[in-house]
């Protein structure tokens, strides 16, 4: 007979989804080896592509394959249908668009967790306010638009942000390729 003494499994607290306040969206360019696609198994009628891109594309767009910590790998949604046309292990260059919700959080960095941006990731970042008010969340950067000064100090004070502060997301992924082929073609380009 097996048993438990004295001591119960204590669970991490998993974080409750964040599915209001501030919404924000960012795209980026990005350049990189397409990695998967993925016909959506629910409805048949989209796909995800998973990409690997470089880190920090200022420096280039290559990376390593053997370190980790030269490359970030994305996977998001297709809404042009381009998962049907590429082929993994092909180069292909896009953009990435991110969205969300934001909600202030204690946080002291920027954030991403694991080495995939994906739907449904939490990523924490730092909002910073001067004549912008701009969230960096390390990889990528988003502006936060507003129809007016009063407007922009009005929801800055209801959503309590201010420079320095640290705002956290469970971000929405999608990934539009303008074309794809070999890497040289692809790092040559634009």
């Amino acid at each position: 007979m097996v048993g438990f003494i004295g001591a119960a499994a204590v669970l991490p607290a998993v974080p409750r989804p964040i599915k209001s306040g501030l919404e924000f969206e960012a795209s980026f360019p990005v350049k990189g080896r397409v990695l998967e696609t993925v016909l959506c198994s629910d409805c048949e009628a989209e796909g995800y592509i998973r990409m690997r891109v470089a880190r920090d594309p200022q420096k280039g767009w290559g990376y390593d394959p053997k370190l980790a910590a030269t490359f970030v790998d994305i996977y998001g949604l297709d809404p042009r249908d381009s998962y049907a046309k590429v082929r993994a292990g092909e180069w292909a260059e896009g953009r990435v668009v991110c969205f969300g919700f934001l909600k202030r959080v204690r946080g002291r960095r920027t954030s991403m967790v694991g080495p995939v941006l994906e739907s449904g990731s939490r990523l924490v970042g730092a909002v910073r306010v001067n004549a912008r008010v701009e969230i960096d969340f390390g990889f990528f950067r988003s502006e936060l638009a507003f129809a007016s000064e009063e407007e922009r100090h009005k929801i800055l004070k209801a959503a309590r942000l201010r420079n320095g502060s640290f705002v956290a997301t469970d971000v929405g992924v999608d990934i539009e390729l303008k074309r794809w082929g070999l890497k040289e073609t692809i790092l040559r380009h634009g």
